[in-house]
């Protein structure tokens, strides 16, 4: 009684916790960074981000935008600030934040024509180490910045005239590590080209801006482009945050001026921490930029710069358009004892407009000890809020103590294992629990005494079962197996279901035993399938009807044999027909274990053909035959088994034209496929579209060479957005080649 009324106490508390709400109203703040000119706003932006001390610090031109163009990154990887300078003195405020944080490493961007000599000697004069990435041109500085950031699988290219491109996805860039380098509108510069062979395999490369940006004549012939941040300024700034908006979080937002770089580069350094955006606005505030804050709950509002830069009409509305945090709806996790949990790094919460948002949670601990059945409850707050929120946690107990079961029964022909056991809980409860049993063995030289092991979840030890059978010493011929049934016939009506199925009993004798049928389930178009129960069997038989007149076909499952029970040798367990072989290859090694379901090593004894004709009729190389055999075998256990298998023409080479070429040694590794222009929707190449294009050259009967389609498991990319390029490579995973093959597609106009 005690047990059921502390179920329903934790029952009720979960359920008030799940499903109770708190309202909330949060105004955004904002917080502008507001210096007397550029060099202090950046100063401001690194006292608010680096409040004690910080090894590293980066230095940038606060006049000349190329070079530090591709610094963010560079900054994120060293947890550093980028603090500007003019050309030759080191600048006040500059040199006052590198005594605050006690740097001891610095960066400087630029040639000494951007950066003096001077200002590094004063800089080496007070202990600073210093390390200078300056080419001889601003292609060549961002090259050498992307050394430093090691080997990226994606990188970004900026049109070098234009900052407002590098200042959107500068602070994007540093938060995933990926290097930002500069090309001109028309041409790629040499270095940049030279850069670029290591990118051959890259899994992005996203290009900033439109064509009047970067032409498609200059990214031709770089793999896995992506266009992004296509438009004026505010827009190209939107939808270059949009673009990975999934990677970001928008509880803190940056909004700075487009008309000047300055202001959103101190910012590019201290945004990737929280993984925020940098949002120009202007006034009139653009419609681009104004639907974006809309549609996102936003906390906190950086400022980047005075008046001058973002006016204060501009912060008001910007603060005024984003959601706010409406309601928030706690939750209830519940896991098993001792099963590792971290609390949700974020949920769900309604919005002022009513829509639903995902926000990031702040838990008041990271860890949590759950080696103890119970109810928990933990607090936390939306991140970049004071708003509390509230989980709870149900641990579950798990199982401590089984106690050995013994039972008797007149026949082990008509006994049935319990299908659950009671169990003495970790919380003092008990309760009945699911148990799995193992196949039971003979006590010693008991006769009639049987022991069988069984398997509960979260309990390390087995569970007993001492079953004593009376009859056992009048009769030991009990059920071993019975094997599934298929059969086929033209008409469904004119077949009724056997009220008897054969069983192979345990001296390896067959025996006709009542079955019992439960419904009737569809497998597939004119296949239907049924499952009987025997008494005295813990299995389940299982029969499949095809109904040719309906269409049906043999789905060659090899839980359903062709061949029925062979009295003579019953050991050996039909696993029916494998994966087809291509011709010279080996017989499987290994086959479906028919007891545990699981894949098991197979030692063949012998092979028999039973089909020598050839078959090459289908459109489908998977469909076609040389010959089948029947395998004999045994596996673990000293069980024997037997299966047939067909055997597939061998692949000579392979085309996407359906032609019967064979061509060089490479022909079974790269294909070409040519695609109208006109084929594909919107600009977007589907690759599923083209699985039907890719053949296979076969020497087929007769000694002529005919060519059959395969099939494609994977396309990697599944997709292809298309740009001007005319050509686009990716890779195919295809059925019976043991490596993926290399595919061009050739667009044509």
């Amino acid at each position: 009684m005690k047990s059921k009324r502390l179920t329903f106490i934790v029952a009720m508390i979960a359920a008030s916790l799940c499903f109770s709400t708190f309202k909330v109203k949060a105004e955004v703040v904002t917080t502008r960074y507001n210096g007397i000119d550029r060099y202090e706003t950046a100063a401001k932006v690194c006292q608010d981000g680096w409040k004690a001390s910080s090894s590293y610090a980066v230095i940038v031109n606060g006049e000349n935008f190329p070079d530090a163009l591709s610094a963010a990154p560079l900054a994120k990887k060293f947890d550093a600030p980028i603090l500007l300078t003019s050309r030759d003195v080191l600048n006040p405020y500059t040199s006052v934040e590198i005594n605050r944080l006690g740097v001891k490493n610095v960066f400087i961007i630029g040639g000494r024509g951007v950066i003096s000599q001077a200002i590094e000697d004063s800089l080496k004069s007070r202990g600073i180490k210093v390390t200078r990435l300056g080419g001889a041109d601003r292609y060549d500085t961002a090259i050498q910045i992307a050394g430093k950031l090691g080997k990226s699988n994606e990188i970004a290219l900026v049109n070098s005239n234009d900052f407002r491109a590098g200042m959107s996805i500068s602070a994007i860039a540093a938060a995933k590590g990926m290097p930002v380098i500069p090309v001109d509108t028309y041409s790629m510069p040499a270095s940049v080209s030279k850069y670029l062979q290591g990118y051959k395999k890259a899994d992005q490369i996203y290009v900033v801006g439109g064509q009047d940006k970067i032409s498609d004549s200059v990214i031709l012939g770089l793999p896995n482009v992506k266009r992004i941040g296509i438009g004026d300024s505010y827009s190209s700034n939107i939808g270059i945050i949009e673009a990975f908006i999934g990677e970001l979080k928008t509880d803190t937002v940056y909004i700075s001026s487009a008309k000047d770089f300055p202001d959103s580069l101190g910012a590019s350094a201290l945004a990737p921490r929280t993984y925020s955006p940098v949002v120009f606005v202007d006034s009139p505030m653009s419609y681009d930029t104004q639907n974006f804050l809309k549609s996102h709950i936003v906390n906190n509002i950086k400022v980047l710069g005075g008046p001058g830069a973002v006016t204060y009409e501009s912060e008001q509305i910007a603060k005024n358009l984003p959601s706010a945090v409406a309601s928030i709806q706690n939750v209830t996790d519940t896991i098993i004892q001792n099963e590792k949990y971290t609390p949700r790094p974020t949920m769900v919460v309604t919005a002022s407009d009513g829509s639903k948002k995902e926000v990031s949670v702040d838990w008041n601990l990271t860890k949590i000890n759950t080696s103890k059945p119970g109810l928990y409850t933990f607090t936390g707050t939306i991140h970049g809020t004071d708003k509390t929120v509230f989980s709870t946690l149900i641990v579950k107990p798990i199982p401590y103590k089984i106690d050995d079961l013994v039972k008797t029964a007149s026949s082990r022909n008509f006994y049935n294992l319990p299908t659950t056991v009671e169990a003495q809980m970790t919380d003092g409860t008990k309760t009945q629990v699911p148990v799995t049993w193992d196949y039971g063995t003979q006590s010693g030289n008991k006769p009639g005494v049987y022991v069988f092991n069984g398997t509960v979840d979260n309990y390390s030890k087995k569970v007993k079962l001492t079953l004593t059978v009376s009859d056992s010493g009048t009769s030991t011929k009990i059920i071993k197996t019975i094997n599934n049934i298929k059969k086929t016939v033209s008409v469904k009506s004119s077949f009724t279901l056997p009220t008897t199925v054969t069983a192979i009993m345990t001296d390896n004798s067959t025996q006709s035993v009542p079955v019992t049928w439960g419904a009737e389930n569809k497998y597939g178009t004119g296949v239907y399938t049924y499952e009987g129960t025997v008494s005295g069997y813990s299995g389940k038989v299982g029969l499949m009807l095809i109904v040719t007149g309906e269409g049906g076909v043999d789905p060659n499952d090899p839980s359903y044999p062709d061949n029925p029970v062979d009295p003579s040798n019953p050991d050996a367990v039909d696993l029916g027909e494998l994966a087809a072989i291509m011709q010279g290859d080996s017989y499987p090694a290994t086959v479906k274990d028919p007891t545990t379901g699981k894949q098991v090593a197979v030692t063949w004894t012998d092979a028999v053909s039973i089909d020598s004709n050839f078959t090459d009729t289908s459109d489908y190389l998977d469909d076609c035959r040389i010959a089948k055999f029947t395998l004999n075998g045994v596996i673990s256990g000293n069980r024997k088994v037997k299966a047939t298998v067909g055997v597939i023409p061998r692949i000579l080479a392979i085309n996407g034209d359906g032609s019967t070429s064979v061509g060089t040694s490479s022909s079974l590794t790269k294909v070409t496929i040519n695609v109208l222009k006109s084929d594909c929707t919107d600009g977007v190449l589907n690759m599923s579209s083209l699985s039907d294009r890719i053949y296979a050259v076969i020497n087929g009967s007769g000694g002529t060479k005919k060519a059959k389609r395969l099939r494609v498991l994977l396309w990697n990319p599944p997709v292809i957005d298309l740009s001007s390029a005319s050509t686009y490579h990716v890779t195919a995973t295809i059925e019976h080649c043991t490596s993926t093959v290399a595919v061009t597609i050739k667009v044509i106009s």
